[in-house]
């Protein structure tokens, strides 16, 4: 038997103890006090820690037994609906088996069946088969009797064809050649006509050619002497804008790119070569931008300044610079 099945009548009789002592207690030291008390009725049972103890563990043991009896009843009941259904699903599985087996060999008989009507079939489709390519052999060899029949025909047709078309060709080149060399006559005749007035027509040609080569290159010669005449006027209005930076060095080289618009303003201006020094490379600039305008441009022609001033290059040293 566990030691916690004591535990509650042990509680029960400590608790029962304490209160009797409390109550005994409370009559004893009370005694000396002159006030007088109503008499308590005190009814005291002495209990045997032991039997209480007894009739507890028997009570819990018929309970546990009970218990016992009715979980063997449940089980034996569980068991025996578990065996019921047991035999039922290996009932229901046997049943299944046997409509399977049942089903298995109709299908088999089936398939039987179906083989060999297959195979008739096959049999009756050979046959035909074989029936028809027979036939088809012979249509296909009465076809190539009557294709070689036609084609004879149609050689011998083309035969006769061919010989007459030989002879009205023959016939048709003998004009045709005759008409050549008459034609042939009267391209020469022409061509050589052609050849005088084409040699007489390029030296006039290249007389003009001559003539307007000259004429440009001296037009450009003159645009190329009427340009450089500005290019010191350009320079020295630029110059006059542009002062010595402190890190300017005699043979620094800075090439800009200048863009100008028609009426002479400066529409841009750019480094297209720097001198190393960036501070040099934009005092450069910056005097490009200061000049603003070079109205004496206006009077070059137009197609003058488009060559040589709407977009063109300048290269500055230090040494070419005012302190």
């Amino acid at each position: 038997m566990k030691l916690n099945s004591y535990f509650v009548p042990a509680l029960l009789a400590l608790l029962l103890h304490g209160a009797v002592f409390f109550v005994l207690a409370d009559v004893w030291f009370d005694q000396e006090k002159e006030v007088r008390r109503v008499p308590r009725h005190v009814s005291a049972q002495i209990v045997d820690l032991k039997t209480v103890t007894t009739q507890a563990d028997k009570k819990r043991q018929a309970d546990a037994a009970k218990r016992k009896a009715a979980e063997q009843a449940r089980q034996k009941k569980v068991a025996e609906e578990k065996r019921k259904k047991a035999a039922a699903e290996k009932k229901r599985k046997q049943e299944i088996a046997k409509k399977q087996a049942a089903e298995k060999k109709r299908k088999e008989q089936a398939a039987k069946k179906a083989a060999e009507e297959k195979k008739r079939k096959q049999e009756i489709a050979r046959k035909k088969e074989a029936e028809k390519k027979r036939k088809a052999e012979e249509a296909k060899r009465k076809a190539e009797a009557k294709r070689q029949k036609e084609l004879a025909a149609k050689k011998a047709a083309e035969k006769k064809a061919a010989e007459d078309a030989r002879k009205k060709a023959e016939a048709e080149r003998k004009r045709k050649e005759q008409e050549r060399i008459a034609a042939e006559k009267k391209r020469k005749a022409e061509d050589e006509a052609r050849r005088k007035a084409a040699a007489e027509k390029a030296r006039q040609d290249a007389l003009a050619v001559a003539m307007a080569e000259e004429e440009a290159l001296l037009a450009e010669e003159e645009g190329r002497q009427t340009a450089q005449s500005y290019e010191s006027y350009v320079r020295d209005l630029i110059s006059s804008n542009w002062r010595r930076s402190a890190s300017a060095r005699n043979g620094m080289v800075v090439e800009l790119s200048i863009h100008l618009l028609p009426s002479g303003e400066v529409d841009d201006a750019y480094v297209s070569k720097s001198s190393g020094d960036d501070r040099f490379d934009r005092d450069a600039v910056r005097a490009v931008m200061k000049a603003e305008r070079f109205p004496e441009l206006q009077k070059l022609d137009p197609v003058v300044f488009d060559r040589y001033y709407r977009k063109f290059t300048m290269i500055f040293r230090p040494e070419d610079l005012r302190r």
